[in-house]
């Protein structure tokens, strides 16, 4: 069984494209992952503030209820 070297050379384009191929896939999935991140960290500072701003409604709604009974 011989392997002619017109045989090989037909493949060299196709172990190019895998390459590229999977270079543009590692790629994309880093970049998509790095987006999950971000977005996860969003999450939680949106849930931070939120609280924050519960927080402060009722500490401001506690004291003008208090304010007014004063007067």
């Amino acid at each position: 069984m011989k392997i002619e070297l017109k045989t090989l050379v037909s493949f060299v384009p196709m172990l190019l494209l895998v390459g590229v191929t999977y270079g543009t896939f590692n790629t994309k999935v880093t970049a998509l992952e790095n987006k999950v991140d971000s977005l996860n960290t969003i999450q939680s500072d949106v849930a931070i503030i939120k609280e924050k701003i519960m927080w402060m409604e009722k500490y401001l709604v506690g004291r003008q209820a208090n304010l007014t009974t004063k007067y």
